[in-house]
Formats: C-alpha cells, structure tokens, sequence
C-alpha cells in the first residue's frame, strides 16, 4: 500500500468516526404522494421527508404512507437534512404494494389488487354481472338478489 493510500485510508476512517448520523422521532404533517414534512420539537421541520428509499420508487417496492399527525422515525440521510426518510410510523393512512405488474394498496376505502389494467374488484364485479344474466328453463335461476347484495358487499372490500 502507497504512502497516499494509506493517508487516504486514516482520513476516510477519522471522517466516518466523526460523522453524525441522525435518528428521531417527530410528527408527519403535509402528507403528499412519495412525501411529507416532519415536524421535530425544538428543531426545524424537515420538508419532503420520503416514503421509501428512492424518491422516484421505480420498480417493486413497498410503501407505508403514515397518517397525517401520526408519530413516525425518520432518518437523515448522509447527514443532510434535505434528505430525508420515514423509517417507521405509528398510524398508516396507506400501504403500496408492487411486484413486477402486481400491485396491492390498503386504506380506509378497501383493497385494490391490479394486475395491469385488469383490478380484482371490476373482474368479479363482472363475473356476478354475468352470473345475473343466467336462465335456466328447468330449475332455479341465480338469485339475482341474493347476487346484487354480495356485489355490493364485495365493492365495499375491494376497488
């Protein structure tokens, strides 16, 4: 090893002992898509503290969006306090799921299970639809009914 390796080594070794890496709790207000702002007692707020590792959430990922005025964990990233992320919270408004063309998100609403274009509500949905259309000449036809009210149960879970 080079005598410049080796200084170089002992700074990068003495910088990352002196490095401050910040963990804390504060207050999620402001809540956007990918983002909020943090508020912390006796310190300034944090502003576009994100939801998931990248800003941008490309690919398979899941996403836990806190409630407004929940508590929640946050991390400064690198030391800088324009970068930022919530690592945990205590009340979830929603939870984004996505694997490949699968997606899945939970809130207060219901569930929505996509694949593609195509979402699991609106193919059973369909599927009863069609179900209602059924005539049987001998025997009994579908409670039709009995069908609308499990369509409305049913759009009440999923989306």
């Amino acid at each position: 090893m080079s005598l410049e390796e080796t200084i170089q080594q002992f700074f990068d070794k003495q910088m990352r002992s002196k490095a401050i890496r910040t963990i804390g709790v504060g207050t999620a207000t402001e809540i956007q898509e990918n983002s909020c702002t943090v508020l912390r007692d006796g310190q300034p707020e944090l502003l576009d503290v994100r939801f998931h590792a990248t800003e941008d959430t490309p690919g398979s990922r899941i996403v836990e969006i806190p409630a407004d005025q929940s508590s929640v964990i946050y991390a400064i990233i690198d030391n800088q306090e324009t970068e930022a992320m919530i690592i945990k919270c205590s009340e979830i408004e929603k939870v984004m799921m996505k694997v490949g063309e699968l997606e899945y998100h939970i809130d207060e609403n219901g569930v929505m299970i996509k694949c593609g274009n195509d979402s699991l509500g609106s193919v059973i949905s369909g599927f009863i639809d069609e179900v209602k259309k059924i005539i049987v000449i001998n025997g009994r036809s579908p409670n039709v009914v009995a069908l609308n009210a499990l369509k409305v149960k049913l759009n009440k879970i999923l989306k």
